[in-house]
């Protein structure tokens, strides 16, 4: 499962041309865009496992946006919420963390999204040379549009690694 993780993320890096991680046009964080897109891969997951345990996640104040609901192919969705009104991305500090439910009632961290509220930006933000998918309409129901972008660093995602959805993520054992 490695190797095939590897050989996608080879042909993705070879294909990917390397871009600034600013998340808005007027927003540039000029110390990681140095770094190739594969680099800013490894350090944002070196920066995000810490959550592998989800109480510590919990601890520095994320929250479930969906109390207890876990999204097909997505899983459960953990908001920092102090995180979630500006256009400023940070690589080593995701808005939200996706986790996906376990038999044994644990939950395995299995990626991390970015979001950009589309009222802070007047175009779609990039990172790790992605174009953000959106504007669409936010998902917990309250009133506005942003942007986002998937990034499935912890369960290798078959279709890719920004791909905003994962089959292979799956809600059979949320509670």
């Amino acid at each position: 499962m490695k190797k095939i993780f590897t050989m996608i993320m080879v042909a993705f890096l070879s294909l990917s041309a390397l871009s600034s991680v600013s998340a808005h046009p007027h927003d540039h964080d000029k110390g990681d865009q140095k770094y190739s897109i594969e680099k800013q891969l490894a350090m944002s997951k070196k920066a995000i496992k810490k959550y592998r345990n989800i109480d510590v996640a919990l601890d520095e104040g994320f929250v479930g946006l969906f109390p207890g609901a876990c999204v097909p192919n997505m899983g459960i969705h953990l908001v920092k919420p102090s995180r979630m009104d500006d256009d400023k991305l940070r690589i080593k500090k995701p808005e939200i963390l996706l986790y996906e439910p376990l038999k044994n009632g644990h939950y395995k961290l299995v990626g991390a999204e970015w979001y950009v509220p589309t009222d802070v930006t007047d175009k779609a933000p990039v990172l790790f040379g992605q174009k953000f998918q959106g504007p669409m309409n936010n998902h917990d129901g309250t009133a506005g549009q942003h942007y986002d972008l998937h990034v499935w660093l912890f369960k290798t995602n078959l279709d890719g690694i920004f791909k905003p959805e994962n089959t292979r993520i799956s809600c059979q054992y949320a509670e």
